[in-house]
């Protein structure tokens, strides 16, 4: 059989040349180069995509602080482990019963609330634990500084633990200048309250942490001089 191939005519000069294959645009292999690509990859980088967008277009910024709410002095604030209720605070000399004298020339700030424990565990109120209550407003006094103590009312006792569903009354106390503040004076009273960052298991109770202010309110300062007697 004659080969067809070399019986073929040469390509005329006036013949239009065979163009040579195009190579594919960026456009065109992207689709190709897609369906190569593991979707878990594909999903990541158009994730990286949509994140940098919405920063150059402050998508990403910062979601404003919700104030914390302001109560009134008896109102009852229910933190998820306490329910609080400040009633008053006041200026006084010194508790000598428990041995709480302050420097020459201080006074005591005291701060008094009903506590009541919702919790399943007790909770010690003390002066390193005590993520409960914060002051401010009063010169020289550091808004987180913690009380000096925390005395039981009923009795006096510095060793505080607030039992499960059973309220006690007690004041937080704070020493301040002698000239900080007086009777009459405003002060700034925060309630904190913690977040629980686990379930309680068999040995334990739950267990909480991050103090935040979710409470706050403003009390007129009373002076009740060297103490009275109920």
């Amino acid at each position: 059989m004659p080969d067809d191939s070399a019986a073929a005519p040469p390509d005329s000069p006036g013949a239009t040349p065979t163009p040579p294959p195009r190579p594919a645009f960026w456009r065109e292999r992207i689709p190709g180069f897609a369906d190569r690509l593991p979707t878990k990859w594909l999903l990541t980088a158009l994730t990286t995509v949509l994140l940098g967008l919405s920063a150059v277009f402050g998508g990403l910024a910062d979601a404003p602080v919700q104030a914390a709410p302001v109560i009134a002095a008896g109102e009852r604030h229910v933190g998820s482990e306490l329910t609080v209720t400040v009633s008053q605070a006041l200026l006084i000399d010194a508790f000598p019963e428990q041995l709480l004298v302050p420097a020459e020339g201080n006074r005591l700030l005291v701060v008094r609330a009903m506590v009541d424990n919702t919790t399943t565990e007790a909770i010690r109120l003390g002066t390193a634990e005590s993520d409960r209550i914060r002051v401010g407003g009063v010169p020289g006094l550091p808004e987180a500084e913690p009380p000096t103590r925390v005395l039981v009312i009923d009795d006096g006792s510095g060793e505080v633990f607030a039992q499960p569903g059973v309220p006690v009354e007690v004041v937080f106390i704070w020493e301040v200048a002698g000239d900080a503040v007086a009777m009459g004076d405003s002060i700034d009273v925060q309630l904190l309250d913690r977040v629980l960052i686990s379930e309680g298991q068999l040995t334990y109770g739950g267990l909480y942490d991050d103090p935040v202010v979710t409470g706050t309110l403003e009390l007129e300062l009373g002076d009740v001089g060297a103490g009275v007697s109920e």
